[in-house]
This record gives structure tokens, sequence and C-alpha cells, in this order.
């Protein structure tokens, strides 16, 4: 066995058969590297792995607990039966940038306003305002044909199967 002391995520997501997340000394998850960045167990982590880095949007779980409201007045469901226990909840939500998808549909309930497109050959990021998050900046990773313009306004898909979930002053995973 072999250790290795690293602060780039990069190189330790593509050398390491398990990874130490480390926060000012404190271990924050220990894990393969894809168990990592599929299930972040805080938001440092999610924040952490992946390149681009997780959004995090503020948002609160409804009283019914099967939806989760954002801060600008975007809903979206919760997975399966949702998180009853955990209604009227604050959280934080991230969202991983290639879980994010725009779609031609302007009556969608969150829209971007496309501020930058970076063309990486491959890939293409979208960064933008998010209307239903108070203005929220947003990052997306679609394919790299893909072409929309700066100011051009898009509906957000969103996949409630790829949701995380954090509390809001613990930074901790729901």
């Amino acid at each position: 066995t072999s250790v290795y002391v690293t602060h780039d995520q990069i190189e330790a997501m593509t050398m390491a058969d398990r990874l130490v997340v480390m926060n000012a000394g404190v271990a924050e998850q220990i894990g393969t590297p894809i168990e990592l960045y599929d299930r972040p167990s805080t938001i440092f982590v999610g924040g952490f792995i992946g390149s681009p880095a997780m959004n995090f949007l503020p948002a609160r779980i409804d009283t019914d607990g099967r939806h989760l409201s954002l801060a600008g007045g975007g809903r979206l469901a919760l997975p399966g039966d949702g998180l009853p226990a955990q209604a009227g909840r604050t959280v934080t939500l991230g969202l991983r940038p290639e879980h994010l998808l725009l779609t031609a549909d302007t009556d969608a309930a969150v829209k971007l306003t496309v501020a930058l497109v970076e063309h990486l050959g491959a890939d293409t990021l979208i960064y933008g305002q998010a209307s239903a998050v108070d203005g929220g900046l947003l990052t997306i990773r679609m394919s790299g044909h893909e072409t929309p313009t700066a100011g051009e306004v898009m509906g957000l898909a969103i996949d409630s199967r790829h949701l995380h979930l954090f509390d809001t002053e613990t930074g901790k995973r729901i």
C-alpha cells in the first residue's frame, strides 16, 4: 500500500484507489473516487471533487416532503417517495454540471439566461443565471456540439435522480 498526498483533485481521482478528503485537518470523507463523486458526504467534498465544481443552490423541502422549492420560485419533484420526515427543512441543493440540461422550453419552471459559452471540443461549458434561484449562477456541461449564445434564454431540465441535498447549517448530506 502506498500513500500519496496531493492538493490536486484531478490527480487524486485518476491515481487513487481510495481517497481521503481533508478539510482543516478533519477527514470529511473516505472512499473510492467514484463514491466521493456520486455521493459526497458534505458540501465541502461535493465542491472539491469534480471539475467543473458542483453547483450549490438554496432550497427548502416543501411541507408535503415530496417537492423541493428553490429560492426564486422554481419547484422540483424529489425522487421516490420524497423526504416526508424532512418536510419544511431548509437545505442546500447540489447539482453536478453534467446533470443539468438546457432545453428550448422557455415555459420551464427554471430558465437560464446564458452568460458565457466555453467550447472545449468534446464538451461545452455553459455559464448563466437561473431565474428560479434568485439569479444564481450555474455551470452546465453539455456535448461539444451544443451552441447556445450569450443572452439566450433557455429552459433548464433537472433530473431528480441526481439531486444532492445537504443540511445548510452543518454542510452534511441529508
